[in-house]
């Protein structure tokens, strides 16, 4: 990657944290998401992975909200992926889930679509759309996305998020990301998240 090239994707990805930031200032709640993700390679194109979260409500004063198991299979075929997976809750939601993902724009940057569609507590279906971009600069990879959900009353969320990630070693990574979760209904509210992530390749 060239010095012009490095400058300009940092430069926008600066300028999109700002907006970001900028545009998040009315919100009052804040919260703390953590995420460890453990995936292997169990045959060719062929991966399994499991995820746990835990958020945790205020940051000044964190206490868990909620906890979350997520067991998925992916398929990868190149530039799409096929997911099919199951998420379990802490309130006892049961969540089957199906995804596919598209790799749009590879090189200097990455651009990639992932669509999911959730059938919640077994009766209720909600669609979630996101749209990702990562680029390489000096052993750090920032990105920046924004994630829809929609479901039966129309958009229901949005989760805009800004954050890096670098690798420790070849079979770990970590990440830190600032998001904004809103969510859309008889009133709209809006939290400020600070996440922590680890994963870890089998």
């Amino acid at each position: 990657m060239n010095t012009k090239t490095k400058t300009i994707g940092i430069i926008s990805l600066a300028a999109a944290a700002l907006l970001l930031l900028s545009t998040s200032a009315f919100a009052a709640d804040t919260a703390a998401w953590t995420t460890l993700s453990v995936s292997g390679t169990v045959a060719n194109n062929l991966t399994l992975s499991v995820e746990e979260e835990l958020r945790f409500d205020d940051v000044s004063d964190p206490s868990l909200a909620r906890q979350h198991t997520d067991l998925s299979v992916g398929y990868d075929a190149g530039l799409l992926s096929a997911h099919l997976g199951y998420r379990n809750t802490s309130a006892g939601e049961h969540r089957p889930w199906v995804g596919l993902s598209m790799n749009l724009l590879s090189g200097d940057f990455d651009l990639d679509i992932a669509n999911r569609m959730e059938l919640r507590d077994w009766d209720t279906l909600r669609g979630r759309s996101k749209l990702s971009a990562t680029t390489n600069v000096v052993g750090l990879a920032p990105w920046i996305s924004d994630e829809v959900f929609v479901d039966e009353s129309g958009l229901s969320g949005n989760r805009a998020s800004v954050g890096v990630a670098k690798s420790v070693t070849d079979a770990v990574g970590v990440s830190a990301y600032y998001l904004l979760d809103s969510a859309f209904g008889d009133t709209t509210t809006h939290s400020h998240v600070m996440g922590l992530g680890i994963s870890v390749s089998l």
